[in-house]
């Protein structure tokens, strides 16, 4: 063809960047002969699965077009130049370049600029290619080989489920932005902790040219990728999924700051789910992730990010079953041992009037055991439990639970919890107020003045449930239990399960879930914040495991920063507000699992009732 006045322009063009690219030497020559180049081939990362094989996370292989030949080395250059004979005129480098714009769907001065002009040796021109446009590019690359033009491999982290189970499944370090990628935030959760056996091993291929016809260099070692290791974990996918829509609608309910769900299996201690709201979109991290203003330290920061197992809480009434337990074992009190109620008003001696222990709603009249102090959910009765197992016994109350142990190590979380707020020993050592015996002893009792995450929290009323075993959180659905102790006798355990049975089938109690076919037990939390932008606002819990007669799941509920409206409305109290969600979660688990015939609408309604609110 005619060169035409722009080709005679692209033409011009080419004048710097051969004379860059082909200095007139001996050794220029040479490397126009024999050139050695080296692909790196990505390795596809192992897929995370739940207990069931679903996947949670997993590579997703597309295409890019890309130049990965120095200018020196592509053949339309080199051609343009060569003085052998068997060179190529302008007309037909033209030609070439406009069958790859044509195959590939880039603009002709785009790709003319990118090929022929720029010095780069590596360039990305378009990105995850749909089958057709591979398709396109390839019958393009067949028609002008060496190029310069390739079309490679990549990898795409892909999380099918969005924002279920995100905190736990975690991200790797090129999801997030800056703002994300802090040390104890890139690469979290499993994506974090199982890095080193799913990110598997890059490839190298060498390729030799001599004069322009290029193969693979047997003369080096060419190593194929290899895959990482898929890896299936103890989480069920189909119950977190409908876990997340519990948390949804207790938020949408109840309005709190942040709540949370964990499920775990009392037999072997394995995580069934790990829910959490605010949370985000793992496929769009920063799109989906809220910003706002930390109350605390007024600064803007990521909302949802946390992942639940790291939010501290105060118990309050979830920690008397654990008391109970405490006491009964070390026999400070016997289980018919019972304890004045003061007509719902306890004044200690040496504490202050606005400290008096008091109960919510009305209770029926009488002395109360242990037992009945779970049920009703006396204040009055655990502070007065708590001063019978008294200082030293209340000193080691927290370590007797191993709270903040091992629970450190459990792999995937980087869990970084901050210090847990508890007295110190020396408090519990003070016979007179307003620390210890007076104030810090009683509170205790009754589950405030201190702090616990709340994966630790489970595992110890799971302690309860399983006949007295601490066991190890795992997150391997084929591991069997761990005990790190063994807590309780089988005397013990069932005394504190019936009260906890008791508290769930109380009939003023008639907004929690029930169904004929399942008796379970439940402990409801509340307790006041006290301090900080959440003052007299409320940390709303509860905890229940099923089936009463031979249990196997436990799930916790947590709702932060929750207020009172009033009594037909929203609701801080632990039993209305953390639940219904809690009871619908178990159900869930045990359909699931078929130890129970699958409901029709997978979730129960409760009636609303204006009976005696519950603590």
């Amino acid at each position: 063809m005619a060169l035409t006045p722009i080709g005679m322009l692209y033409l011009a063009s080419l004048v710097n960047l051969i004379s860059w690219s082909h200095p007139n030497s001996d050794a220029a020559e040479l490397t126009m002969d024999r050139v050695r180049l080296t692909t790196i081939i990505p390795a596809e990362r192992g897929a995370i699965l739940d207990r069931h094989g679903l996947v949670l996370a997993e590579d997703r292989c597309s295409w890019n077009l890309v130049i990965n030949y120095l200018p020196q080395d592509r053949s339309l250059i080199r051609g343009l130049e060569s003085e052998d004979g068997g060179g190529l005129t302008v007309e037909q480098v033209l030609e070439r370049v406009q069958i790859l714009a044509d195959g590939t769907q880039i603009p002709f001065a785009e790709l003319w600029r990118a090929l022929m002009v720029d010095p780069r040796g590596r360039q990305v021109l378009r990105r995850g290619l749909t089958l057709s446009e591979r398709e396109m590019a390839i019958q393009a690359l067949k028609r002008v080989p060496y190029s310069g033009l390739s079309l490679e491999q990549e990898f795409d982290r892909v999380y099918p489920n969005g924002a279920v189970l995100a905190h736990v499944i975690g991200l790797v370090g090129d999801k997030g932005s800056p703002q994300i990628q802090t040390d104890d935030k890139a690469n979290s959760g499993f994506e974090g902790g199982l890095n080193d056996l799913l990110e598997g091993m890059e490839g190298k291929r060498h390729t030799l040219s001599v004069s322009g016809d290029y193969g693979v260099d047997l003369a080096l070692d060419n190593l194929e990728a290899q895959a990482g290791q898929s890896i299936r974990t103890s989480l069920d996918l189909n119950l977190s999924e409908y876990a997340r829509t519990q948390l949804v609608e207790l938020m949408e309910d109840h309005q709190p700051w942040r709540c949370m769900a964990i499920t775990l299996d009392v037999k072997t201690g394995q995580v069934l789910s790990m829910m959490g709201l605010p949370d985000y979109d793992a496929n769009d991290p920063m799109q989906s992730i809220e910003r706002r203003e930390n109350p605390y330290t007024g600064e803007v920061e990521e909302v949802g990010w946390v992942n639940p197992s790291r939010w501290n809480f105060e118990p309050g009434s979830t920690m008397k079953p654990l008391i109970a337990a405490y006491a009964l074992q070390r026999g400070a009190i016997t289980k018919e041992q019972r304890f004045q109620r003061f007509g719902g008003r306890l004044n200690l001696p040496h504490r202050l009037p606005r400290n008096v222990i008091t109960d919510t709603g009305t209770m029926p009249p009488g002395d109360y055991r242990a037992f009945e102090g779970i049920v009703e959910s006396s204040n009055i009765v655990y502070a007065q439990i708590a001063r019978e197992i008294g200082r030293e016994g209340m000193a080691d109350l927290l370590d007797f639970y191993q709270y903040h142990d091992k629970i450190f190590e459990l792999v995937g979380l980087e869990q970084k919890f901050m210090p847990r707020f508890s007295p110190p020993r020396e408090a519990f050592m003070k016979e007179r107020g307003p620390d210890g015996m007076a104030y810090t002893i009683p509170n205790m009792g009754f589950g405030q003045g201190f702090e616990i995450p709340p994966l630790d929290h489970a595992l110890a009323i799971a302690s309860i449930a399983n006949g007295g075993n601490l066991l190890e959180a795992t997150f391997d659905p084929a591991s069997e239990a761990t005990v790190r102790a063994q807590l309780f006798d089988a005397s013990t355990t069932a005394y504190v399960r019936e009260a906890m049975l008791g508290m769930v089938n109380k009939e003023t109690r008639n907004w929690l879930p029930h169904r004929d076919d399942l008796r379970y037990c439940g402990k409801s939390g509340t307790a006041k914040i006290r301090s900080g932008p959440f003052l007299n606002k409320y940390t709303s819990s509860f905890v229940c495991y099923g089936p009463y007669e031979d249990p196997e799941v436990l799930v916790l509920v947590v709702a932060y920063g929750t207020s009172y409206a009033d009594r037909i409305g929203t609701h801080h109290f632990g039993s209305k507000v953390a639940g219904p969600a809690a009871a619908n979660i178990l159900y869930r688990a045990l359909e699931l699992r078929g130890s129970l015939p699958t409901s029709g609408n997978q979730g129960l309604d409760w009636n609303a009732s204006a009976a005696t609110l519950d603590r």
